[in-house]
């Protein structure tokens, strides 16, 4: 029986398996004392350390706004809101070429916040985004004691930026929507610039002698209805190439998740270089019929997920077994699977029972699953 380390590098690299992976999203090693989101969450946190495949990240400080210029250029302030457990957080991007502002509403409680003002509204603030004067921060990570801590229970990926979803941030879907007609030129070169720092900072962690599965969100952000096919393989495909080419020339591996209807943009993800993608959701999110994406893609890239975090949360019991009875049964097939939901576990700060219950069925069911295909 092989190690989780040694099952999901394996996944990772192509190469044979003792069974598929399950992966709880949001778990890692938990030990009595440990941070939880709500008290309630700790058998699952429990349980997950126990008996899945884990999953952590390393941290190594970047901004591809400003780099170490962070704190002269970037000033937030905190306002009060009508609501107790809501605040404001106004910050302030001090650019040469004039100031840019926005507003995100941040719960005190951990529910999800949200952007209510973005900082790029028009062409003359992505001008000023542009002029913001960039120094990288000098490289320092946790990887090696992640790692150490992490031994044989999983794999520790190093988290990395999205040039792309960097400028999505500052300017939101429906500006950028827009400007993708209005200001294209001007959003290519940005969005080439974060690249350019990305990739140079990818660099530094290989040079620092660190191997690992590197890994990515955003580019969700570009696939229809929020963008076109043309979009995706004009911001990303083109300049998340590069950089998954420089991680495979130095031996490393690339994960990368990416929501909403993919069936489209699988072989475009195998021709980018990417190892593992996450979380291929089916219908209605997405568009992913495991059996037909392993009929038609088998083992040329890993394939995580599969079940939606909305049917932990709300289905029967008996229903949640036979999605993830199907899920294992067509995904095992292609022999690069990893059962997983569509979203983290510990997202919601007021779970009831029967998510609590549904996600202790889900590890327990989901466990004696992939080992019904143990080799």
């Amino acid at each position: 029986m092989l190690t989780s380390n040694e099952r999901i590098m394996r996944l990772f690299m192509n190469k044979e398996v003792d069974r598929p992976a399950l992966k709880l999203w949001g778990a890692n090693k938990y030990n009595n004392g440990d941070w939880l989101l709500n008290p309630m969450y700790k058998p699952v946190a429990q349980q997950a350390s126990d008996i899945s495949d884990l999953f952590g990240n390393s941290y190594s400080p970047f901004d591809a706004y400003c780099g170490k210029n962070i704190g002269n250029i970037i000033e937030t302030v905190e306002k009060k809101t009508a609501e107790p457990t809501w605040v404001e957080h106004h910050t302030t991007y001090h650019t040469p070429l004039g100031d840019l502002h926005s507003v995100y509403r941040f719960s005190t409680v951990g529910e999800p916040g949200m952007t209510t003002e973005y900082a790029v509204k028009d062409e003359a603030d992505l001008k000023k985004l542009l002029s913001i004067p960039y120094e990288p921060i000098p490289f320092q990570s946790n990887h090696d004691e992640t790692v150490r801590v992490m031994g044989d229970r999983g794999v520790v990926m190093v988290g990395l930026e999205h040039p792309a979803y960097s400028l999505q941030r500052m300017t939101g879907s429906e500006t950028l929507a827009i400007m993708s007609f209005d200001s294209r030129e001007l959003i290519d070169e940005i969005i080439s610039v974060y690249a350019k720092r990305i990739y140079n900072h990818t660099k530094a962690v290989i040079d620092a002698g660190i191997k690992a599965p590197f890994s990515w969100v955003g580019p969700e952000l570009f696939i229809p209805p929020l963008m076109s096919p043309a979009d995706f393989d004009d911001f990303v495909l083109k300049y998340d190439k590069p950089l998954c080419d420089l991680i495979h020339n130095n031996g490393g591996y690339v994960w990368v998740h990416c929501h909403g209807k993919v069936g489209n943009f699988i072989e475009k993800y195998i021709d980018m270089g990417v190892d593992i993608l996450n979380p291929l959701e089916p219908a209605p999110n997405g568009d992913v019929v495991m059996d037909d994406i392993v009929n038609k893609f088998g083992s040329r890239i890993g394939l995580e997920g599969n079940i939606e975090i909305q049917e932990i949360l709300q289905a029967e019991p008996d229903h949640l077994k036979f999605l993830i009875d199907v899920c294992v049964e067509a995904g095992s097939k292609g022999g690069r699977f990893i059962l997983c939901p569509s979203a983290g576990f510990m997202e919601y700060p007021f779970p009831d029972q029967k998510y609590i219950d549904n996600l202790l069925l889900y590890l327990k069911y989901g466990y004696e699953c992939v080992n019904k295909y143990c080799k």
